[in-house]
């Protein structure tokens, strides 16, 4: 399928479900099941397979907070899991103890896991997959991904494609309703979402300009809908206006005289351009992140236009910008 980003999951229950569904298509078999739920005793583990000896224990992770008492934290639950397994004396019989989690892949982790085994002397291996692992194994599934990130999947077909950004349309306006009922003065929660490639492969740690000068992530403020996608405010410039109504850009320290104003510069993504979209962001930014195909010479702009911030009726297209 290429090379995605696939948001994590955030509610418990489904991720234990996806989690149940991803062993079993790995190891073609239909014995991963949950063993009981919150208010039982799960001795340790949140899934097992008879057939393949194997337990899983999932770790969801709230991404917002901060790296190392993240992972400082999953560490201290992979140890009182495995104690949990050893002391409650689980009856399954199993050979592995997978950790599964919302948080990323990590050396630390894996040698910990390694380390444990060996000071514990445990009969089974124990094994950590954090959300790089997952996310590729999902990705290798296109039912999984149907089930589970339905919004996310390139679709194909006039009708498909449709029906795939409407209900697009659909959840991006009950999901961003805290910024799109309200206008900009209005609105109480930060404007900022981050705009990511969604096959890039620099973030979060370098960013350099593609072949058109152009980033693979950037931050944008959302401004509202139009009739096919999300309109975004990119920057605020100064622009000159001439007496034929024509125009150009300018700055502050211009000795011409002519009239300015400052401008929104506003940008438009169809959402056909969206591939999908986290709200709670990731420990290094922590605002809504909306992953976005790059198809218009290096950004995902179908179109670039310009607002008068102080009279926002007076809009200029790119196409009258003076020569």
């Amino acid at each position: 399928m290429g090379t995605h980003q696939l948001p994590t999951i955030n509610n418990s229950d489904i991720f234990e479900d996806s989690i149940c569904d991803l062993f079993n298509h790995i190891e073609s078999t239909i014995t991963y099941k949950r063993f009981g739920k919150n208010g039982h005793n799960q001795k340790g583990i949140d899934i097992f397979s008879t057939e393949k000896d194997c337990a899983i224990q999932c770790k969801k992770k709230d991404l917002s907070r901060k790296d190392l008492p993240l992972k400082n934290e999953l560490l201290e639950d992979i140890k009182k899991d495995v104690n949990k397994v050893i002391n409650d004396k689980l009856k399954i019989k199993i050979n592995k103890l997978i950790f599964v989690s919302t948080y990323k892949d990590h050396p630390d982790i894996d040698e910990y896991c390694e380390v444990l085994k060996e000071n514990l002397e445990t009969e089974f291996e124990i094994i950590y997959w954090g959300w790089d692992t997952l996310e590729g194994k999902f990705l290798d599934n296109n039912k999984l991904l149907q089930k589970y990130w339905s919004n996310f999947i390139l679709h194909t077909g006039k009708e498909t494609n449709f029906e795939r950004n409407l209900n697009l349309r659909k959840e991006i306006s009950k999901d961003f309703g805290d910024w799109l009922n309200y206008k900009l003065e209005n609105r109480t929660r930060s404007n900022d979402i981050l705009i990511r490639a969604y096959d890039g492969k620099q973030y979060p740690h370098s960013n350099k300009p593609n072949t058109y000068g152009k980033y693979e992530w950037f931050k944008v403020e959302i401004l509202r809908l139009y009739h096919s996608g999300i309109e975004f405010i990119y920057s605020v410039k100064q622009i000159q206006i001439f007496e034929n109504y024509s125009w150009d850009f300018t700055n502050e320290n211009s000795t011409n005289n002519k009239e300015k104003m400052n401008v929104y510069e506003i940008v438009q993504i169809n959402f056909k351009d969206i591939v999908g979209y986290n709200m709670k962001g990731d420990e290094f930014y922590i605002y809504p992140h909306i992953f976005c195909k790059f198809l218009h010479k290096g950004t995902p702009f179908e179109k670039i236009y310009y607002q008068n911030v102080s009279k926002t009726h007076l809009t200029f297209e790119l196409e009258k910008r003076r020569k």
